[in-house]
């Protein structure tokens, strides 16, 4: 069994693990006091945002050059969580054609995707974890959880989040196709309207028809979405489509109402 920095390979696949539901509890409730409504934060619908697990693993080998001088593990702890939060949305927007979450308008944000304010919340995680929160989980988990049944969790939490992934991945897929459909929907019905306006008598009929048809349909796909798609506009509420988004914006007005 390989031996990683003094823990075992399961151990660190369970701390790995206990971060993301860590994390996911931190957006949770800034997500539900921001928007004053209970908020499953993620991608996933399992309660795992694995960017924290990932960020915490990021900042646990990063800083341990520089754990004897609290300034200088800030500043690696920043770097290092913001190329990975900056990383992880280029691939995110790449595959999914999303951004799940956007600080276009924060203070000295890039691209939307990272930004002064996440930047320096990274550093204060950064603290709380090699300073305050890693050592008692480690010694938690080392001294309560045998290397065997380390094991065994980790199999079943990681068959859990693959499965979790698979089906948000169909679901972000599904999305796509609704906001495409709905933004086209929304062209036509336009220019519907727009003839309706300068129709001579006779077609008024036959337009109105065509929106009643149009309208329908939009109602008909809203009804349609499935419980996924639902709970990932739900859980994303910063999210922009980058190909789609005036259909998205509609997909969440619909889901909001």
């Amino acid at each position: 069994m390989p031996v990683i920095n003094g823990y075992a390979l399961p151990y660190w696949v369970l701390f790995f693990m206990l971060y993301c539901f860590l994390g996911w509890c931190i957006e949770s409730a800034i997500v539900t006091i921001d928007t004053k409504k209970p908020t499953n934060r993620g991608f996933l619908r399992g309660p795992f945002l694995p960017i924290y697990g990932f960020g915490a693993l990021t900042i646990i080998f990063s800083t341990m050059p520089v754990r004897g001088n609290i300034f200088l593990c800030y500043i690696v702890g920043v770097l290092a969580c913001t190329a990975l939060e900056y990383v992880t949305a280029v691939i995110m927007e790449s595959i999914f054609k999303t951004k799940y979450w956007d600080y276009t308008g924060q203070f000295m944000n890039f691209q939307g995707r990272i930004c002064l304010t996440s930047s320096l919340f990274w550093g204060v995680l950064t603290l709380l974890v090699v300073y305050l929160i890693h050592e008692p989980i480690s010694n938690f988990v080392t001294g309560h959880v045998g290397l065997a049944a380390a094991a065994v969790i980790d199999g079943v939490l990681l068959a859990a989040l693959i499965f979790d992934f698979v089906v948000s991945a169909r679901a972000a897929f599904d999305l796509n196709k609704a906001a495409a459909k709905l933004e086209e929907l929304a062209v036509q019905l336009e220019l519907a309207k727009m003839e309706l306006k300068d129709a001579v008598a006779g077609k008024t009929q036959e337009l109105q028809e065509r929106i009643d048809a149009l309208t329908a349909g939009r109602d008909e796909l809203a009804a349609r979405l499935r419980l996924g798609v639902r709970s990932l506009v739900k859980g994303n509420p910063t999210a922009v489509h980058k190909r789609f988004d005036k259909g998205f914006k509609e997909l969440r007005e619909m889901i909001r109402k």
